[in-house]
């Protein structure tokens, strides 16, 4: 388990609500400084996902929180890259658990892009 700061994501529309042409773009709607992040075991993955990836993750963070998309410390806070889909939220007394995956899917030893 490590520490660090992890950045919550949301996609917000960037036009008033009548237009007809809306488009949304990423933006940051909180920082949390004291994130627990976790690697998921390979039956960890299965549980969750169903699948196994080379490399997937668990960020614990306290409070209730949504967001779409994550950023980890490594993130450039001006083009919020690079930054990860949110797969599952859980929510556990006072805490959050963010799923994400980091890589791409392991099958049969080999890494596809699925």
């Amino acid at each position: 388990m490590r520490i660090e700061k992890v950045y919550l994501l949301s996609n917000q529309s960037s036009t008033p609500a009548g237009s007809l042409n809306r488009k949304k773009k990423l933006e940051l709607i909180e920082t949390i400084a004291d994130a627990r992040i976790n690697q998921m075991g390979d039956q960890r993955q299965m549980t969750a996902f169903g699948k196994v990836y080379a490399d997937a993750r668990i960020v614990r963070v306290s409070g209730e929180h949504l967001a779409e998309r994550i950023g980890l410390s490594g993130m450039d806070s001006k083009s919020f890259e690079p930054n990860y889909a949110i797969t599952k939220i859980a929510h556990h007394q006072h805490k959050t658990d963010f799923y994400i995956v980091v890589d791409k899917q392991i099958v049969g030893g080999d890494l596809s892009g699925n």
